[in-house]
């Protein structure tokens, strides 16, 4: 099943780490993308870098060949549906509004999500999750 690949993984992977590059490489055999709410938060890191022209060099080529997946109206949806579901269930959403948009992209698209906060998403019902550890 491809993959989304989440914010933790994709920022390791910009930052050049040997671990993030063995996983996204083993992984795009078989799909991986970013959501849009990923790449909002990597861009970020290429603001706040101290050259911020040759981070978004990087940035740039990592994503050259990996769709970023858009906050559509069946990611919005799904979104919607996941926030009412925990809330009724007593369960944080607010707190975790950006990471509710990455969980509705991943089941919307039929994506395993690739995470190493499995915690923030474990109790997201439909949402196949893999660690990667």
């Amino acid at each position: 099943m491809p993959s989304l690949i989440d914010t933790d993984w994709t920022i390791d992977r910009l930052n050049g780490d040997g671990a993030a590059i063995s996983l996204l490489n083993e992984l795009a055999n078989d799909g991986i993308a970013i959501s849009i709410v990923t790449y909002m938060e990597a861009y970020q890191g290429v603001l706040r870098s101290e050259r911020p022209d040759r981070a978004e060099h990087q940035f740039h080529a990592l994503l050259d060949g990996i769709p970023v997946l858009p906050l559509s109206r069946g990611v919005a949806r799904r979104c919607a549906r996941l926030r009412h579901e925990l809330k009724s269930a007593g369960k944080r959403v607010n707190q975790r509004a950006l990471d509710l948009i990455i969980a509705a992209t991943a089941i919307e698209f039929e994506l395993t999500l690739v995470t190493r906060n499995v915690a923030d998403y474990a109790d997201i019902e439909g949402l196949t999750i893999d660690s990667a550890t």
